[in-house]
């Protein structure tokens, strides 16, 4: 066991051969964990679009092209992932495919405005939106009240705000909410 100990210990460089072997190992427990989360992003990306193109396949929808165009809209500022996960949660919640770039456009707007992440921004107006959650918006100036957006909305088709459908309060709401947003940082 000595004449082994020896030889391992000459291996490593003496003494002070065993910081540089830890090092060593360290470094090498660093990579493969790096590579191993590389690898589950790319999973789940990979995972994502596949869902992302079974869901416009579906809905008739081009999710991939509507992810792109919202890449655009923001400059570049989001990436591509998540541009699919929020055009995947718009559409799906009922947020008009054609009205993403103008979220995106607004969000970013409101982001250079206020000095906020434009990640954050994008992702604040859109569960606000799909979620009817006003509080989501107020923390980026955007003070929307369901039921006035109701109200507001109903009158302009010429209905009465009880005569809406949750679809059409959806709607008022998207609206009332994207109106504010191109007002105050158009």
């Amino acid at each position: 066991g000595t004449k082994a100990f020896s030889k391992q210990r000459d291996l490593l460089g003496g003494s002070s051969g065993l910081v540089g072997a830890y090092a060593t190992l360290a470094a090498n427990l660093f990579a493969a964990t790096a590579l191993f989360g590389a690898l589950q992003r790319a999973s789940q990306l990979q995972k994502l679009e596949e869902g992302l193109l079974a869901l416009g396949a579906s809905s008739g929808l081009a999710m991939k092209t509507l992810s792109q165009g919202l890449v655009e809209a923001t400059d570049s500022a989001v990436s591509l992932e998540q541009a699919m996960r929020t055009v995947a949660t718009a559409t799906s919640a009922g947020i008009d495919p054609s009205e993403l770039v103008r979220f995106g456009q607004a969000a970013k707007n409101a982001a250079n405005a206020l000095g906020r992440d434009l990640s954050d921004t994008l992702d604040r107006v859109i569960r606000g939106v799909t979620k009817l959650e006003p509080e989501l918006l107020d923390e980026i100036g955007v003070f929307v009240r369901l039921d006035d957006a109701v109200e507001k909305y109903a009158s302009s088709i010429g209905k009465s705000a009880n005569e809406l459908t949750e679809f059409e309060r959806r709607l008022a709401f998207q609206n009332e909410t994207l109106g504010q947003l191109e007002n105050k940082f158009g």
